[in-house]
C-alpha cells in the first residue's frame, strides 16, 4: 500500500512538474503573440530547464527513498534471520544437553522419563515456533481463503475470554464480523495473554465500543522508542526479558487481523500500561 502511495505521488508530481514546464512557454506565447523567435527559443530553453532541474531533484528524492525502504527491509530481515536463529537455537540446545547428560550413566526409569519429558516439551516449542514461522510467511489472500463464517464480536469475546482478572464491558451487541473464529481466537488469545502476562496480579479491561476493542493493561508498558518495533516477529522489548516468551505472539496476532482489514494501534507509558485499539472497520 506504502509502495502504491508513493508511486501515485510520484506520477502527480510528474504530471505537475510537466504541466508547470508547459505553462512557463506557452502562457507567455499565447499571451504576446509577437514575439520574435529568439525570445521564444530562450523561453523553451528556460522551461525546459526548469523542468529537468525539478525532475532531477524528485528523482532523487524518489532514489533516497527506495533506498531507505531497501536498508530498513534488509535490518528487519537481518534482525529476523538473528532473533529466529536463537529462538529455534534455546530449544535444541536443551535438547541437545539433556540427551548427553541421560547418555553419561545409566539412570533409573524414572530418570529418563523425567528427561522424555523434558525433551517433549522443548520439542513442542520448537513445532510451535515452526508453525507460527509457517504462517507469518503466507500472503494475505492465503489466509483470506480461510473458512470464514459471521460472528458478533460482543458474544464472542464474552465466550472465549472470561475470568477473575478479565474486565469485559461491551456497548452493545450489533456489530457482527465476518472472519475465521480459529484465527479471530488465535489473534485475541495472543493481545489478551500478552496483556495478562505483564500486568502481574492487576485486572486487564476489554472495551468494546461499536467495531473498535481496546485491550487495556495495567503492566510494565513499553519504551517510547520501543513501539514501532515490537510489530516485528521476535522482537521483545527491553523490559520484559525476564518474561517467558519467543516474541512472536504480537506480530502473529497483528498479521491476522490485518489481512482481515482490521487497524491496530499500540500506546503505552513505560510502567504505566498499554492500550492495544483494534478496529474491526477502519
Amino acid at each position: 500500500m506504502k509502495r502504491q502511495q508513493s508511486t501515485s505521488r510520484y506520477t502527480s508530481a510528474m504530471i505537475g512538474i510537466t504541466a508547470l514546464g508547459s505553462a512557463l512557454f506557452f502562457l507567455p506565447v499565447i499571451l504576446l503573440p509577437n514575439m520574435p523567435l529568439w525570445a521564444k527559443i530562450i523561453l523553451a530553453a528556460g522551461s525546459i530547464t526548469v523542468e529537468a532541474l525539478a525532475v532531477y531533484a524528485l528523482g532523487q528524492r524518489l532514489a533516497r527513498q527506495i533506498i531507505e525502504r531497501i536498508d530498513r527491509a534488509y535490518q528487519s530481515e537481518k534482525a529476523f534471520v538473528g532473533n529466529a536463529s536463537h529462538e529455534l537455537n534455546n530449544p535444541l540446545t536443551a535438547i541437545q544437553g539433556e540427551c548427553e547428560i541421560m547418555l553419561m550413566k545409566d539412570r533409573s526409569p524414572a530418570e529418563y522419563k523425567s528427561a522424555i519429558n523434558r525433551i517433549y516439551k522443548e520439542a513442542s516449542r520448537i513445532i510451535r515456533l515452526m508453525q507460527h514461522l509457517r504462517f507469518l510467511s503466507k500472503g494475505d489472500s492465503e489466509i483470506l481463503r480461510s473458512g470464514t463464517e459471521s460472528v458478533i464480536l460482543a458474544e464472542f469475546i464474552m465466550h472465549q475470554f472470561n475470568g477473575d482478572r478479565i474486565n469485559f464491558s461491551p456497548d452493545n451487541f450489533a456489530f457482527t464480523l465476518e472472519i475465521n473464529l480459529e484465527l479471530l481466537k488465535t489473534a485475541l488469545e495472543n493481545i489478551i495473554g500478552n496483556a495478562l502476562k505483564y500486568s502481574g496480579a492487576e485486572t486487564v479491561d476489554l472495551r468494546l465500543r461499536a467495531s473498535v476493542l481496546d485491550v487495556i493493561d495495567k503492566g510494565v508498558g513499553i519504551p517510547a522508542e520501543e513501539i514501532d518495533r515490537v510489530f516485528q516477529p521476535f522482537y521483545r522489548a527491553s523490559n520484559t526479558r525476564e518474561y517467558s516468551g519467543n516474541g512472536i505472539g504480537l506480530s502473529l496476532a497483528i498479521r491476522i487481523l490485518r489481512a482481515f482489514g482490521a487497524e491496530v494501534n499500540i500506546t503505552s507509558v513505560l510502567n504505566e500500561g498499554t492500550r492495544v485499539r483494534i478496529d474491526f472497520r477502519p
